[in-house]
């Protein structure tokens, strides 16, 4: 089973140089191949990333492609990678027309948000008014282009209770360091998600060493409780410089989310317009904490798990991004790693809905 954490890469694009352009490219292909993807599936890949990058230039001037390698959370998933073009700028004010070939507001032949959309696994787009765009589009391994998953979804008439969950992550190093402090993974069935983010202390090699540990007790313990999952990192930090560890097991048939964390990775439920941040005991996992307790909360139909490290501001409010609830996760993930990412540390977001 692929569920392994992988790092993201975040290409900073700006209209004065048009070589990022292409660094994006080539760094959306080394990762691919990297992963095992095919030849056409590569070259798909960099045609998205260099329309989706395109569109950043000529449209907003400056922002960022993100390029978020997904591991699978169960053995039927699709290892895949999610891009991100994040950007300030003045918006899509027509998201549909905007997406038809021949359309475009910068004199371009208008074929940038068209051939995305047929060549990605699956798209998603937000965007308001001088508040700038966030651009999803997933690229799975084995699928072929321009099957989107919502299409897949449909042509098996799956119910709600059946359509497995979708979570997103964005997990970036601080600037100037190769190997990112952060770490996550996830594992589902079909009556149970549990997920993890572990924050090792400060950043660099150390820090990721701390974070893989934890990932690595996490891969033969995801099937227990978070409590007793988190006591078994908790041994097994004693020899690294430790961490700030959460774990989140949601039930949906029961209606439960259980949490167990320790440190200042943010674990919080979003439901029926409100936000509600779930307890993480004081200390570093590893070394010293208080108490270890795992705590219950409700979880709705249509509840959203935002976990993040503390790479993220914690002023972030969903309801300031209207209709963002209701949409793919990986546009919140998106949004909040956009608009509140500290930039003087390694940062993590992770987002998952059914």
């Amino acid at each position: 089973m692929e569920v392994v954490s992988l790092t993201s890469l975040a290409i900073p694009i700006n209209s004065n140089d048009s070589s990022q352009i292409g660094h994006a490219r080539r760094l959306a292909s080394s990762l691919a191949t990297s992963m095992g993807f095919g030849e056409l599936r590569i070259a798909e890949l960099g045609i998205i990333v260099t329309e989706a990058a395109r569109n950043i230039a000529n449209h907003a001037g400056q922002g960022t492609i993100l390029l978020s390698p997904q591991p699978a959370g169960r053995p039927d998933d699709e290892v895949r990678i999610d891009i991100y073009a994040l950007d300030s700028g003045p918006g899509i004010l027509n998201i549909p027309r905007a997406q038809v070939d021949g359309f475009s507001t910068a004199g371009t032949p208008g074929q940038g948000l068209g051939a995305i959309s047929r060549l990605a696994s699956d798209t998603h787009i937000y965007s308001a008014p001088q508040k700038g765009t966030i651009l999803f589009a997933s690229v799975s391994r084995n699928s072929e282009s321009g099957i989107q998953t919502s299409e897949l979804l449909t042509s098996r008439e799956l119910n709600d209770q059946d359509r497995p969950p979708s979570c997103a992550a964005i997990c970036i190093p601080i600037h100037g360091e190769t190997v990112c402090g952060d770490a996550w993974a996830w594992h589902h069935t079909r009556d149970r998600q549990i997920y993890i983010l572990a924050d090792g202390l400060g950043h660099g090699p150390n820090a990721a060493e701390a974070s893989q540990e934890a990932l690595r007790v996490f891969e033969t313990s995801w099937a227990q409780p978070p409590e007793r999952i988190l006591k078994e990192i908790h041994g097994a930090l004693a020899k690294t410089r430790g961490a700030a560890v959460s774990i989140a097991e949601v039930l949906p048939d029961a209606g439960v989310v259980n949490f167990a964390g320790a440190g200042n990775v943010v674990g919080a439920v979003h439901s029926g317009g409100k936000t509600r941040n779930m307890v993480s005991m004081n200390g570093t996992i590893g070394h010293s904490v208080a108490r270890l307790q795992q705590f219950s909360y409700p979880w709705e139909r249509n509840s959203i798990l935002i976990m993040h490290s503390d790479g993220l501001t914690t002023r972030w409010n969903v309801e300031q991004y209207s209709g963002l609830s209701s949409g793919h996760p990986a546009l919140l993930a998106g949004a909040l790693f956009r608009d509140f990412q500290r930039g003087r540390d390694d940062a993590t977001v992770l987002v998952s809905r059914r």
